[in-house]
């Protein structure tokens, strides 16, 4: 690695101190051979979160148009030889400090679709990309939570489009020699990308009817929409308002909450806590973002685990789960719910079951239930929320049959394949045009603003 630039993206917290003397063995290996290391410390910068409005793919091509410390971050990642994630190990995911710039990694990858192992991604931006290598930290060993993790990180040097990528987990208590071997190894490796079963085997499973009743729980449910679009009704807030629309109409008092920038001080995250203490069910909806959850859930989880380690609260809760992605496989949503499920297992929740929806722009902008809809078909959608409503009010966990319907294709009649198709050749028509009409010629959609 002599001579080549090293670019650590540091995502641990003012709470990660006892982190320090891992960062510092990985650094002293990644400097071992004369390498040049630049660190960027993430909680220190000034970063807004991604909003997901596409325009470091519509009006500024290649840059967000946010202009703060996460240009800088992303300029020195494209020039550099190998860029290095280290995080504190999140129920399986990436700190909040660290979630909330790979939010931003959407800028460095093109707005048109490919297939590529029998999965819909976005080609590369840039030519040249570097090798990356994911590090992440446990305080207290979980093979689970660690699986979870490396596999999180082969979905992302899927989206990334690496030269190469390797991901390990460490123990903070390791001994320093234990730690080097360790690094010196995981420097030396190449990782398999997770496609396909890969990354499928961590769906969770329906839940057994007998494993997750809520009926000793207060009759209240909380809904969390974690979309950081709230200017137009997001497909996550029309998901979730149906279903907490249903089960208002069975005698359940309900609360809808949305995430925004204020949980990021403290009378924002108070309100947030105060609104899950009333509840007995949180429903969780939320996009798929990087492979993971948007930086305001990660943050809003970590959140909430804290409270309720710190609380003596006896009242049992239960957790629920939707998440919808922009890709058409359902199965690119599997790790995120396996992060939910470890966030309930790890904060003392009751899992009771999630709902992945592929191609979640089939839903549009309009509630389920409008008179008049336009758009792609979403009858399956709205059977399986009734079934779940259904189910949750009576004190059980999501149905197998809504977790199966909430994965039809929209047109059954049409075979995936060419859905697929569809959904790729006129996904990038649309981007072509919202880009004309902010004045972005379909050639500058793939300008390098970052290349060395």
């Amino acid at each position: 690695m002599s001579c080549q630039k090293v670019v650590i993206l540091d995502g641990s917290g003012l709470a990660d101190r006892d982190l320090s003397p891992v960062l510092g063995a990985l650094s002293d290996v990644l400097g071992s051979d004369g390498a040049l290391i630049e660190t960027f410390r993430l909680h220190e910068m000034k970063l807004a979160h991604c909003l997901g409005c596409f325009g470091c793919w519509l009006k500024t091509p290649g840059m967000c148009v946010e202009d703060d410390d996460g240009r800088r971050v992303a300029k020195a990642v494209m020039q550099s030889d190998t860029t290095v994630f280290f995080t504190p190990v999140t129920f399986g995911g990436y700190s909040p400090d660290l979630k909330k710039m790979m939010d931003h990694f959407i800028q460095l990858i093109s707005p048109y679709f490919q297939v590529e192992h029998g999965e819909v991604h976005h080609p590369p931006r840039y030519a040249r990309r570097p090798r990356l290598v994911l590090v992440g930290t446990q305080r207290h060993p979980n093979a689970h939570e660690a699986h979870i993790f490396k596999t999180l990180a082969g979905r992302n040097a899927i989206n990334f489009h690496p030269g190469s990528y390797a991901a390990e987990v460490v123990a903070a208590t390791d001994p320093a020699e234990a730690l080097r071997r360790s690094f010196e190894a995981l420097l030396a490796r190449s990782d398999s990308l997770p496609f396909g079963e890969a990354a499928a085997s961590l769906m969770p499973p329906p839940v057994a009817p007998g494993e997750a009743t809520g009926e000793d729980g207060p009759r209240q449910a909380l809904l969390i929409v974690g979309s950081p679009k709230t200017s137009s009704p997001s497909t996550s807030s029309l998901l979730g308002s149906y279903l907490l629309e249903r089960l208002g109409e069975r005698g359940w008092e309900t609360e809808s909450l949305t995430l925004r920038a204020n949980l990021n001080r403290e009378e924002g995250e108070a309100a947030l806590l105060a609104s899950v203490d009333r509840a007995g069910l949180i429903l969780l909806v939320f996009p798929l973002y990087a492979d993971a959850l948007p930086y305001l859930v990660t943050r809003a989880l970590a959140s909430i685990s804290a409270h309720r380690r710190r609380s003596a609260r006896a009242t049992p809760q239960r957790l629920v789960a939707i998440v919808n992605s922009g890709f058409p496989e359902t199965l690119q949503n599997a790790v995120a719910l396996a992060i939910c499920q470890e966030f309930a297992s790890q904060s003392g929740m009751r899992w009771s079951g999630g709902l992945a929806l592929g191609g979640g722009g089939i839903v549009g902008e309009q509630p389920l239930n409008a008179a008049k809809r336009l758009g792609l078909p979403v009858k399956h959608v709205i059977e399986a929320l009734d079934l779940t409503a259904e189910a949750l009010a009576e004190g059980r966990p999501v149905p197998a049959q809504a977790v199966n319907l909430m994965t039809k294709n929209p047109f059954a009649w049409m075979p995936f394949a060419l859905y697929r198709w569809i959904y790729i050749r006129f996904g990038g028509k649309e981007f072509e045009k919202v880009a004309a009409k902010n004045g972005v010629s379909k050639e500058r959609l793939l300008d390098q603003p970052y290349a060395a």
